[in-house]
């Protein structure tokens, strides 16, 4: 039970609710620590350098104003409004303005400076030997447990000089009062915050537990769901990506089943003739040498399917999962295209069909010449597989053309048998995919040929494609760069 205990409380720990709701508690009560140093810790500083920055650009106004009309009511002004005196005296000692009733034999004091009297003569002095012709310094009272700011400056280019003083006045009732307010709204602010943080925080993490809810019906292999939106970018945006992968499983799994149910078909059937014939042999034909051959002539082409079968499995498994690595050169297109038709030659001459070729002499390319041949041969196969019956008084022909193009060489495969329907064009690279009418594997291929030579010619990283008419023909093509380099041919 305690294990149980400890358990739930460590996933509830590790859940979004709870460290949202920590970091968003944890950054108030940050919050309200830099509000309590600021307002209450550092506030009386703070007061203090704000009125002596105060008191020194209001003498600068006053410098400004210096002479106008009026100049003493506006001093008056400035006096009464910042609780501030004023002295205006020349290098003589004569006092031309003062906004203080203390005045008593050239000395100047404020309300709480009665025992600490500022002379004129001693400003003076302190003035004219500064560099910047202006001072400014703090006297403490400790029997009132304040302090008086004297800023005192000469005005302009003039033999008058400006005393301004102001009480810095401790404010200890002030902050008496912000620390009792700001106590009751940091727990106000702080139980607020933890309500709210809760609340975003499910608010956040209920799409991603529907996600998650979701995903499991996935891992289970239940394809025909959705991942639904929430209304935030980020989630709606993996969301998207979900509902996406979601269907690409589907169709692998489709595509998994469809080729397990295709590749089954295919060892079965020639399994069951190599067996029947072999039995055919064992019970019948043993003794009779003619029957006997003609069987195992059977066995032996149906061994040579199977055999072809297993290796387009093979290659094309390796090409998809990046084994196999090119092995670039420079060689003669013509004279690979030559191999080719010579291994059809034998199936042209027994057939009503006619394979010719269509090359601007030599023509040098840069490709792995293994695979470009299989791309030829798996092509030219496809082509006599689908190239149907024999149409009205024309003859079946399967033409391989080649293109110069300057820095690329087109290899066309054109034959005039039965097309391919637009719909079924952008499938035909699948594995296995058989189309309505138009385009139906034949028992003599393996139905990877295609697929084979789509991922050969992707790696190569050039453009392919095909055309096709239903009734009139269909054109494979694909380009290869081409080389400036002619092999040299031994003697």
């Amino acid at each position: 039970m305690k294990n149980r205990i400890i358990t739930k409380i460590k996933n509830n720990i590790n859940t979004l609710t709870f460290n949202f709701w920590i970091y968003f508690v944890s950054f108030s009560i940050l919050l309200f620590i830099i509000l309590w140093i600021m307002q209450v810790i550092l506030l009386q500083n703070y007061y203090s350098i704000m009125k002596k920055i105060e008191i020194e650009k209001l003498a600068m106004e006053i410098e400004g104003e210096y002479g106008n009309e009026d100049f003493e009511s506006y001093l008056d002004y400035i006096a009464y409004k910042n609780s501030s005196t004023i002295v205006i005296f020349d290098i003589h000692d004569n006092i031309y303005y003062s906004s203080s009733n203390l005045l008593e034999k050239n000395e100047l004091s404020n309300i709480p400076l009665r025992q600490s009297p500022i002379k004129i003569q001693d400003i003076k002095e302190k003035i004219l030997s500064s560099i910047n012709q202006k001072i400014s310094y703090t006297i403490n009272v400790d029997k009132f447990k304040s302090a008086t700011f004297v800023y005192a400056k000469r005005i302009g280019n003039t033999n008058e000089f400006l005393i301004m003083m102001t009480s810095i006045e401790p404010i200890d009732a002030t902050i008496k009062v912000l620390k009792s307010q700001l106590l009751y709204i940091t727990i106000i602010s702080i139980v607020i915050s933890s309500i709210i943080s809760i609340f975003i925080s499910r608010k956040l993490s209920r799409p991603i537990k529907n996600i998650n809810e979701t995903a499991k019906n996935l891992a289970v292999g239940n394809y025909n769901i959705t991942f639904n939106k929430s209304g935030y970018k980020e989630i709606d945006d993996l969301v998207d990506t979900l509902n996406l992968a979601t269907k690409q499983l589907a169709k692998t799994d489709k595509i998994k089943r469809e080729l397990i149910a295709n590749v089954s078909h295919d060892l079965r059937t020639p399994l069951t003739m190599i067996k029947a014939y072999s039995e055919m042999i064992r019970d019948i034909s043993g003794d009779k040498k003619d029957q006997r051959e003609e069987n195992l002539k059977i066995i032996i082409d149906e061994t040579d399917r199977l055999t072809e079968l297993v290796n387009d499995m093979m290659d094309l498994s390796k090409i998809e999962s990046g084994i196999i690595k090119l092995n670039t050169e420079t060689f003669d297109l013509n004279e690979v295209i030559n191999s080719i038709i010579c291994k059809f030659k034998n199936i042209t001459d027994k057939s009503d069909f006619k394979l010719t070729v269509d090359i601007p002499g030599e023509i040098f390319v840069i490709a792995d010449k293994s695979k470009i041949q299989q791309v030829l041969y798996n092509l030219v196969s496809n082509a006599i597989n689908h190239s149907g019956n024999k149409k009205d008084n024309i003859e079946k022909q399967i033409k391989i053309k080649v293109s110069n193009l300057g820095k690329k060489v087109k290899v066309q495969i054109i034959d005039n048998g039965i097309g391919i329907s637009e719909e079924d064009l952008v499938h035909i690279w699948d594995r296995y995919y058989k189309a309505n009418n138009s385009f139906k594997r034949e028992a003599s291929g393996s139905g990877l040929g295609l697929s084979i030579v789509k991922n050969i010619l992707t790696v190569h990283n050039v453009n392919y494609g095909v055309t096709s008419k239903l009734n009139v023909g269909t054109t494979f093509w694909f380009e290869l760069n081409k080389s400036s380099k002619k092999l040299k041919k031994s003697k």
